[in-house]
């Protein structure tokens, strides 16, 4: 096509049509314009695809992972549930009338107030802004993706705090018992922690059930926080699915 145009003006040129060579030379420059234009076009658009192939593989990714959160979330949050529910029927008994020493000491020692803390898989989001490849999401996507940051940093901080008060309680514990005798190395046991089981009103037990009451305190956060995460999470995860086929 440009050969036919460089041929037809320079007939212009030798015929000494000016005019028409002037039409002829402005045609050119508009073919190699919109040639230009369509090349443009062709790469925009070659590079939205990368985009929204790029996009749609980070949706998968963190479907995948939000799945899997709400999974651990459920299963902690019925642990605890059981933890919750146990501490409870133990104070129940404990404040009854005329408790038994030993049977309250059995369910004491039947308690489960191991601490298991909620960690987030969602690794996605944390390559999303240290990449800036969030920019890629709509904004609703992109508000959903970091309030849900936000909510995991701030649960993060509150239950690292707890757990930290319920370790100053444990501490008292190594404080007021004869852990040698606990852990069975030795078979004396000192005069000022004898027999402590069999007194309700021991310092030791005490100790004890400020423990489980700052245990208790921890779950029933843990659970509160769990129905935080569970709602953006699952709020999240419906939003990104909508146009998700993966």
């Amino acid at each position: 096509m440009i050969k036919i145009f460089r041929k037809t003006r320079q007939k212009f040129l030798a015929e000494n049509k000016f005019s028409k060579y002037l039409v002829y030379a402005i045609g050119e420059i508009i073919l190699v314009v919109i040639g230009i234009l369509i090349a443009l076009q062709i790469n925009n658009w070659n590079e939205s695809r990368k985009d929204d192939l790029q996009l749609q593989e980070y949706e998968q990714s963190l479907i995948g992972e939000l799945r899997t959160d709400l999974t651990r979330l459920k299963a902690l949050d019925s642990v605890n549930s059981k933890k919750k529910k146990a501490i409870k029927n133990y104070f129940d008994y404990y404040h009854s009338e005329n408790p038994e020493s030993e049977v309250l000491l059995q369910e004491m020692n039947s308690l489960d107030i191991s601490k298991r803390a909620f960690y987030t898989t969602t690794y996605t989001i944390e390559d999303l802004i240290t990449t800036g490849n969030l920019t890629l999401f709509p904004e609703s996507k992109r508000i959903a993706i970091l309030k849900l940051k936000n909510v995991h940093e701030q649960y993060s901080f509150y239950e690292s705090s707890s757990m930290q008060d319920v370790a100053l309680y444990e501490q008292e514990i190594k404080k007021n018992f004869d852990l040698v005798l606990l852990t069975g190395l030795s078979n004396k046991e000192r005069e000022e922690t004898k027999s402590w089981e069999l007194n309700p009103e021991s310092n030791q037990l005490r100790i004890l059930n400020n423990s489980v009451v700052e245990s208790l305190k921890l779950f029933e956060f843990q659970s509160e926080l769990y129905q935080v995460i569970i709602k953006e999470t699952t709020e999240l995860l419906e939003l990104l699915s909508k146009n998700n086929k993966g």
